[in-house]
């Protein structure tokens, strides 16, 4: 809430004040009464920093124990997905930002190089959803669409796909993927939209 411009009458005339009393209780006073939702920045509704806002380094030092603690798991989440012992990845997630890397041995070369096509489309896929997992916390994400396009020929050796959040259309979550081969060279590009489970979704 934006605090209130008030006018008093002085010796001098009338002088104009700022008025940040309490919105939810009425009072006046300087005292709260932690009854709101601070904001991300720790200000209550009358606007002023929220003592139940604040936090300690210990509760800091908890909350960023916790954040790791959740980054690991989406990871190990996903050296345990079903198929992925086969294919031996590996994977970095971090605040919005996930980089995942596949090697490729020569039984994953088809003659026409299709199987090849669909790893490289779940890797961006997966490196995307699990961006986007990252700010999520223990929410469950579904991928509502992904598209993806392969611009060079596809190498041997290594896979790095690069996932990146880069924000919302109402409800829906966005994220895009780059797919280089371990020299740097980008061989494809994908973008998603993701939605986090139960939410009216309809998953193609």
């Amino acid at each position: 809430m934006t605090s209130q411009k008030k006018t008093m009458r002085t010796a001098k005339g009338i002088r104009e004040y700022t008025y940040l009393g309490c919105p939810l209780t009425r009072n006046r006073s300087a005292w709260c009464f932690r009854i709101c939702v601070p904001d991300t920045e720790g200000h209550g509704h009358c606007g002023r920093v929220a003592p139940h806002g604040l936090r300690g380094r210990t509760q800091l030092a908890i909350e960023s124990h916790d954040r790791k603690s959740q980054l690991q798991n989406l990871e190990f989440l996903y050296l345990e997905a079903p198929g992925n012992e086969l294919i031996d990845p590996g994977i970095s997630v971090s605040e919005g930002e996930t980089n995942i890397m596949i090697p490729l041995p020569d039984e994953f070369l088809s003659a026409r190089g299709n199987t090849l096509s669909t790893l490289c489309f779940r890797v961006m896929n997966d490196s995307a959803y699990y961006a986007v997992s990252s700010l999520l916390g223990r929410s469950s994400v579904v991928t509502l669409s992904f598209n993806a396009l392969l611009t060079r020929a596809l190498p041997s050796g290594e896979l790095l796909a690069r996932g990146r959040f880069v924000g919302m259309s109402g409800d829906r979550y966005l994220a895009d993927s780059i797919l280089t081969d371990s020299s740097g060279t980008e061989i494809g590009r994908g973008e998603g939209v993701f939605a986090i489970h139960g939410s009216g979704e309809q998953a193609g």
